[in-house]
């Protein structure tokens, strides 16, 4: 790869995900910006790409040209009381990634237990002759902080399946302007059965499939149990040649029943050592370097994402780019096309400068709560809090009647005058007072375990 050609990526991957995180934060107008540009750097790389890689190219800036086109007419869509095969069919043509992925699985660093069980989940369907014993795990749930390998793992998977990739985002299945969720989701899992084999990759899932006690829309309800359906018929139906992956960096927040749906758990954690060395290693393939330690490199960057490692790499050589050419951002678009970058190898204090001045996006509070939410028997136990609370809950309710009851008979006798009035007063103050802390500690056990508040 050209350091020209790497620049442009560079510069994609940074549009694609300015994009996404504007269209989540449904500022469109921005995230068509974004969407835009990165379809052009497309186009720019097909133009000089080898014949057999410009259709991939040309693919993907149309992708995008499609994204674009469904957020400028998302009002008529939401507007489809019906929505036709024919909308479902374009939006799901939308999410499928049409080209190949081409990560391969050497080009991830670490992840040795991902690796192996999504391996495994891959081949099994394949082998015809086997005991009728023996399943392949299908529904698998990454989980880990942002930026650690969980969509480059789904990619390999469907690299080596030669599949069709199916990038099912969340902000895809969500957004205003793709309307009707259920019917998409509907679709989206029939499509993967005519298309197999498939890869259905689910990012973003907690944005999905939150908590259906939360605070969130009947709509975002009626999702999760869609979603719930789909995955069952995956779970119980005949072996079929399609993987679903879901990936998330807040499990916690996740519906019980939707992550008891995943017949694989698995933590992406942050690279290791021998990892952030081979990660670094893989950045660097193609780059020139002079005196530089990946061991210390290693070193210098522990808690570092992958995502971060790739982001210390990339910012060093667009210094170093930019240190070598000062020239280059007044040079026209004709003198760009006919100049030769100039550069020089990479030493230790390019990496050194950039590590200095960035922080790990992931914070230690964060690593601890994710090895909290992974420990075994975390979720027995959150069934047993539950069955606790539930438990704690009737018995409340009982109490509740009672002082209820108790109220009723001692406005009575007030009223038959069979009782005193300060009498009165003293007992209907001390039953009223039991009653607000009876009701205050039952509206809190309800909303903890996701009930609706009492009218």
């Amino acid at each position: 790869m050209g350091l020209k050609e790497s620049l442009l990526k560079y510069e994609l991957q940074r549009e694609i995900e300015a994009a996404k995180k504007l269209e989540k934060k449904e500022q469109y107008d921005k995230a068509i910006k974004h969407y835009t540009r990165a379809a052009a750097i497309y186009r720019r790389l097909a133009y000089n790409a080898p014949v057999e890689k410009a259709q991939t190219m040309f693919d993907r800036a149309s992708r995008y040209e499609n994204i674009v086109k469904y957020i400028r007419h998302r009002e008529s869509v939401e507007s489809l009381k019906e929505m036709s095969p024919s909308v479902q069919n374009e939006i799901i043509q939308s999410i499928i990634v049409s080209e190949k992925p081409e990560t391969e699985w050497n080009e991830i660093g670490g992840l040795g237990e991902a690796k192996r069980t999504i391996k495994e989940a891959i081949i099994l369907p394949f082998i015809e002759s086997k005991p009728p014993f023996v399943k392949a795990q299908r529904t698998i749930l990454l989980y880990g902080p942002p930026g650690t390998g969980k969509t480059l793992l789904a990619k390999a998977a469907s690299n080596t399946l030669d599949a069709t990739f199916f990038d099912a985002r969340a902000s895809s299945l969500l957004s205003k302007y793709f309307g009707e969720s259920l019917k998409i989701i509907d679709f989206l899992f029939k499509k993967a059965k005519e298309m197999q084999p498939s890869v259905i990759f689910m990012d973003e899932l907690d944005s999905l499939g939150v908590r259906r006690g939360a605070d969130v829309s009947e709509a975002t309800r009626r999702v999760v149990g869609q979603l719930l359906i789909e995955i069952d018929g995956f779970n119980t139906g005949r072996e079929e040649k399609i993987l679903i992956i879901a990936a998330t960096n807040r499990p916690w927040e996740l519906d019980e029943a939707l992550i008891s749906r995943f017949q694989k758990k698995i933590y992406v954690p942050l690279p290791d050592f021998e990892a952030r060395r081979s990660i670094f290693k893989i950045h660097l393939s193609q780059a020139e370097l002079k005196g530089v330690s990946f061991d210390k490199l290693a070193e210098l960057t522990e808690n570092f994402s992958g995502r971060d490692i790739a982001n210390v790499c990339q910012e060093a050589i667009i210094r170093m780019v930019r240190e070598e050419n000062p020239e280059l951002e007044s040079l026209t678009s004709k003198q760009l096309e006919e100049y030769v970058l100039k550069y020089r190898p990479l030493v230790l204090d390019d990496f050194k400068r950039v590590i200095e001045e960035i922080e790990p996006s992931v914070k230690l509070e964060e690593i601890e709560k994710f090895e909290q939410w992974g420990k075994e028997g975390f979720f027995e136990s959150k069934r047993e809090e539950k069955e606790k609370l539930y438990e704690r809950l009737a018995d409340l309710e009982r109490k509740k009647k009672s002082l209820e009851k108790a109220k009723e008979m001692i406005e009575k006798e007030f009223l038959q005058r069979t009782i005193e009035k300060d009498s009165f007063n003293k007992m209907l103050n001390e039953y009223e007072a039991q009653l607000i802390q009876i009701k205050a500690e039952i509206e809190e056990i309800k909303k903890e375990l996701g009930k609706p508040p009492s009218d």
